[in-house]
């Protein structure tokens, strides 16, 4: 007999189990109306801001099991890939309330540490003494007892780093507590993104955003190794204070999410870096200048490679420690490749009583040519051939039986020669990739553009090896070292590391870690087989060889059949009759007033001097890839390393009367800077670099 009570429980449950189904059903039909509104406003919003991303929306093909899940809040959920369970708990509405409140709560900011200045106290060039004076008082700030750091998110910061959209119900949130001048979301699986257009309102998220002033940058499918190349691609284009403050968001865990935070953070160095400086700009503007009156003949990168060189060997032979355990591969097989003497790595070769067949050079002060003169005798370069860039020091070139040039990325020297191309009706030429900042980058960049695809890299290390060695026992830097007038240096590693080429690590510091990348990224759009040789630092793209699996080549060529090849791809620019109005000089010496103009107006709050930098930002940005380029290159480098210490330490402290001081007391060397600048611009726009060598023997 069944019993009354357990069948009137069963018949509630079945209720119950309708009602809920109903009441699914309901919230699914009214999810449905709203969402397909939703996805229409956000694509037609999506047309009319980003249209790549609009035209990858309309064709992305959904999957078959791809569904959203409407929970008893309203909100949707969804299954995360391959494993069937809910990206959200059953509560989405909740936990992404308690998640967006904790990262307001207790939020993660990154940090740059602007102190450390590493500047030899005689280098008296403008740039060097305001970094001088810059270090210096953020020094005596820390020495003091800096006031209490940020400890929750502001209702405005410069910058949001949103790393994961998920279906983005945490981004509207996240936005209407805290307004950002830069917003860059990040999601590595479109399908989430996609689904996105159906949850949340992107359209006005992009209005607002727009409306405001503010910047929206979005990294949709984007691989985690990717990442930091494509975040470097835009902030080279609206200037590293878009990234140097940044609130990093979290949205989820999953592994894609997890390498690109890793990745960033790895790599955040890059964006802080490297960015050029009035000194070295105007320099390589006037040696710019006077090396195409001097009728250097230039390589074009988007020449095609060249096919005879392809199976050519080529030894691009760096000052590293490595170059002592490649020194018989590359005496027994000096006439069986072409050589590439990277920089001082020529004084090496010479020991070795090898004539390398060129010489490489990327470095544009006056110091640089000094050691030039002080390597070799004056006859060694009257029988070499010399591949450089058009910023190198102009007397250089006359010493050389042959030069070559090829243009520097970012630099004043390059956009000028390019305008003045323009002018006369000719194509610009463009630059070889990642040819900096050191010369085996050089090297490298010329040999895979011209289409040599069998490289060997000798002494190219990129740090000290395991024995502790920095170069080569053979090189200007040994201690042994008695032939040359001056003392030279290796430069100071930092403690840094990257992987060992044959295992371990390799001690490192910020430029060689910089070389390093730019060769992987070089490497990574011009494939071909490299062989690493030695103890150096890994480089993504090589193969990492041990000086006991070299075996000597097998290659017979004329050699100098194929140096005249490679000096057939320069060309004479027909540049040699220009006049001094060419500068734009007195436009140039307006943009400093103005810029100094907007410096000086009076500010009262932290965000009415973050707007006032901005302002500062935006109008010399506005000069960028115009026929007037080479007066935002004179300038952007020295207002990037003014104005990220600037921006950070508006939006380090709790207190913004703190705040506000320590920028005020900044803005001030920056106006004197901008001055000093402009005074210098007016006299000396055209005279060459005269920082000099100062160590002797």
């Amino acid at each position: 007999m069944t019993d009354d009570k357990s069948l009137e429980n069963q018949i509630q449950e079945l209720s119950d189990i309708a009602v809920t189904s109903i009441e699914q059903s309901r919230r699914e039909a009214e999810f449905a109306t709203e969402a397909n509104r939703r996805f229409a406003d956000n694509l037609n919003s999506f047309s009319q801001y980003y249209p790549s991303i609009a035209q990858a929306i309309e064709e992305y093909n959904v999957d078959e099991n791809f569904c959203l899940h409407v929970e008893s809040d309203g909100f949707a959920n969804i299954d995360v890939l391959k494993n069937n369970a809910r990206f959200y708990s059953s509560e989405p509405s909740k936990q992404i309330e308690q998640q967006v409140e904790k990262a307001i709560a207790a939020p993660v900011f990154t940090l740059t540490e602007y102190t450390k200045n590493n500047s030899d106290y005689r280098d008296m060039r403008v740039h060097v003494r305001y970094m001088r004076e810059l270090s210096t008082y953020l020094q005596s700030l820390s020495d003091a007892g800096e006031p209490r750091k940020l400890t929750k998110l502001p209702e405005h910061f410069p910058t949001a780093m949103i790393f994961g959209v998920g279906l983005g119900y945490h981004i509207p949130k996240l936005l209407d507590h805290t307004s950002f001048s830069y917003t860059f979301i990040i999601e590595p699986d479109f399908k989430l993104f996609f689904a996105s257009l159906f949850c949340i309102d992107w359209s006005k998220i992009i209005k607002d955003i727009d409306s405001s002033g503010g910047c929206l940058f979005f990294y949709l499918g984007c691989k985690p190794d990717e990442l930091v190349g494509e975040l470097k691609k835009t902030v080279e284009n609206i200037g590293a204070f878009s990234i140097v403050r940044s609130f990093c968001y979290q949205h989820y865990p999953l592994p894609d999410i997890n390498e690109s935070i890793a990745n960033f953070f790895k790599d955040y160095f890059q964006f802080q870096f490297g960015h050029g400086f009035y000194n070295d700009a105007v320099t390589g503007l006037s040696h710019s200048y006077f090396n195409v009156a001097k009728g250097v003949p230039f390589y074009d990168a988007k020449r095609a490679p060249v096919s005879a060189f392809k199976d050519v060997p080529i030894i691009i032979v760096g000052n590293g420690p490595s170059l002592d355990v490649c020194q018989d591969f590359i005496i027994n097989n000096q006439d069986k490749a072409i050589i590439f003497a990277c920089g001082t790595a020529l004084t090496s070769l010479l020991k070795m009583g090898v004539m390398p067949d060129f010489h490489i050079l990327v470095e544009r002060p006056y110091r640089n040519y000094q050691a030039v003169l002080d390597m070799a005798p004056k006859e060694v370069y009257s029988e070499l051939n010399l591949l450089g860039v058009n910023t190198i020091y102009p007397d250089t070139v006359d010493l050389y039986k042959w030069v070559g040039f090829s243009l520097k990325g970012n630099e004043a020297g390059t956009d000028f020669i390019n305008v003045q191309l323009a002018k006369k009706g000719h194509r610009g030429l463009s630059t070889t990739a990642y040819s900096n900042p050191l010369v085996s980058n050089t090297g490298l960049s010329y040999a895979l553009h011209l289409g040599f695809k069998n490289i060997y890299l000798c002494g190219v290390d990129n740090g000290r090896s395991v024995d502790g060695a920095s170069h080569s026992k053979l090189s200007v830097y040994s201690d042994e070292n008695k032939e040359t007038q001056f003392k030279y240096w290796p430069m100071k590693l930092d403690g840094s590391a990257l992987p060992g080429n044959l295992g371990g690590v390799v001690e490192t510091n910020q430029t060689y870690r910089m070389s390093n990348r730019q060769l992987e990224d070089l490497i990574s759009i011009k494939p071909a087989t490299i062989f690493n040789i030695g103890d150096g630092a890994l480089i993504k793209g090589t193969l990492p060889t041990t000086a006991s699996d070299l075996m000597d080549l097998d290659y017979h060529f004329d050699k100098q059949n194929i140096i005249g090849k490679i000096k057939a791809e320069f060309e004479d620019l027909g540049l040699q009759g220009l006049g001094n109005q060419s500068l734009d000089r007195e436009l140039t010496l307006e943009v400093f007033d103005h810029l100094i103009s907007i410096a000086k107006e009076s500010v009262s709050t932290v965000n009415d001097a973050s707007n006032n930098l901005q302002r500062q930002e935006r109008y010399l940005f506005a000069f960028r890839n115009t026929r007037y380029s080479h007066i935002f290159h004179i300038i952007k480098g020295s207002l990037l390393y003014y104005h990220c210490p600037m921006i950070t330490h508006l939006f380090k402290y709790d207190d913004s009367e703190n705040s506000l001081g320590i920028y005020k007391d900044l803005n001030q060397l920056w106006i004197a800077y901008l001055e000093e600048m402009k005074e210098h611009c007016s006299a000396q726009l055209l005279e060459k670099c005269d920082w000099e060598l100062y160590h002797r023997n």
